[in-house]
């Protein structure tokens, strides 16, 4: 850890939100492959390759449509089927296993279908149904580009710098969530809005943390933040937002589907959670799959670790985070260095995510950089960014699932600024 001038004045930095902060440490010099030009060419090289690789297999019938165009089954096919449900005033046949089955065979061809529970709360079809009124293409390429790109605004917003949009597209993550059309850019875009909004727009923040809802388990750590923080208008214009998507769900799909909701999220759970859940009908077995699952919980299970042992580990986690997200947000540390702590917490905290999940590791990885760019870089810190970076690459090719090993070291590193912060400058009281 660097030493700072003890002698320099506490100064309030342009762009600390407000905090009274230390004095910078002292500049290092950069690694040459944190070059801005250097960053751009590796970030667009990566990209362009992507494309590359979407245009092949789009041409070779093995993405999104086959030879003779019919959609091939990705997640995206539950996704689409689910929205055409409801828009068609069958929504609560997405929740009915059978019904749901039968709508993707009809789709994608008898027997090709491979998972048909439906277990996201009823909210999630004010989102689905305008797409289910598209072609699937159309549906598929729509979502996958407006995701993506309310994600890159995100990540531009939190650190305005051009390399940004090139490293935001080079993510292997981006790789996951385009070939599969999953949500991971959406998750990724609401959780890092709401942290960008949530000091100076704290209502509008709440709207953007209420619509967390369609995927719950991304908001675990959020209300510890705001209640630390004394964030009562963001608190309730969450609740609200909340309220709000459940009565217009009501008033469009009715509540069949509400009814129906308990049951399916159960079902996922057996999937997901138990030794031997009945499959017969699901046309998945998730048996040897836990490499699928990138959490702590995941990982202890693929060590071979009991389930017992696998829950116990992650309560453990999730509430070692929650003392974590607790003590920094109710200290004085710059804004930034709360949001990346939140927004990596968020990430381990939960038992339940998939590899297209991890796109929302763009999010810490943005604030720590916002800190760094203003405030300076601890010794070590590029290095371990880099290596971060090349694990997060080859996590993608591991049968274990690692990346929560990632985002704790990543978390760590979070940790250690607010650390330096609190020994240096005296905010932490």
């Amino acid at each position: 850890m660097l030493r700072s001038q003890r002698s320099s004045p506490m100064v309030e930095a342009p762009g600390s939100f407000g905090a009274r902060v230390a004095p910078r440490p002292q500049p290092l010099r950069l690694l040459s492959v944190f070059a801005a030009w250097r960053l751009e060419a590796y970030g667009y090289t990566l990209a362009a390759f992507y494309v590359v690789l979407f245009v092949y297999l789009c041409m070779a019938g093995s993405w999104i449509l086959d030879g003779d165009s019919v959609p091939i089954y990705n997640n995206f096919t539950n996704m689409w089927v689910a929205g055409n449900q409801a828009l068609h005033e069958q929504a609560a046949a997405a929740y009915d296993p059978i019904e749901h089955l039968r709508a993707e065979d009809a789709l994608v061809g008898a027997g090709r279908a491979r998972f048909s529970v439906w277990p996201y709360p009823p909210i999630y079809f004010l989102i689905l149904a305008p797409l289910g009124m598209l072609p699937y293409l159309a549906g598929f390429l729509t979502w996958v580009l407006v995701t993506l790109l309310s994600y890159v605004a995100i990540l531009y917003s939190i650190v305005p710098r051009r390399p940004v949009i090139a490293l935001s597209l080079a993510s292997p993550f981006v790789v996951w969530n385009t070939l599969a059309g999953q949500s991971g850019f959406l998750t990724a875009s609401l959780l890092g809005g709401s942290l960008l909004l949530l000091e100076r727009r704290p209502v509008l923040a709440g709207v953007f943390i209420g619509c967390l809802a369609y995927k719950p388990q991304w908001g675990i750590m959020l209300p510890v933040a705001l209640v630390a923080a004394g964030q009562w208008r963001a608190l309730a214009s969450s609740a609200a937002a909340v309220a709000l998507l459940v009565a217009l769900s009501i008033a469009v799909f009715g509540t069949a589907d509400w009814e129906a909701f308990p049951r399916e999220l159960l079902g996922q759970a057996g999937i997901n959670f138990s030794d031997n859940p009945d499959i017969a009908s699901l046309r998945f077995d998730p048996r040897g799959q836990w490499q699928y699952h990138q959490t702590i919980f995941g990982l202890i299970r693929a060590l071979h670790g009991a389930a017992p042992l696998a829950w116990i580990m992650q309560g453990v986690t999730t509430m070692g985070a929650a003392v974590i997200v607790y003590a920094v947000w109710r200290s004085r540390v710059r804004y930034a260095l709360k949001a990346a702590t939140l927004s990596a917490t968020a990430l381990v905290a939960t038992p339940y995510a998939f590899a297209y999940d991890m796109a929302a590791i763009a999010i810490p990885v943005a604030f720590l950089a916002n800190e760094q760019i203003q405030f300076g870089l601890l010794k070590n810190e590029q290095p371990v960014l880099l290596l971060l970076f090349g694990a997060s690459l080859c996590c993608n090719l591991e049968s274990l699932p690692l990346e929560p090993v990632v985002v704790i070291a990543l978390l760590c590193l979070i940790l250690r600024r607010v650390f330096f912060d609190c020994t240096h400058a005296r905010v932490c009281a």
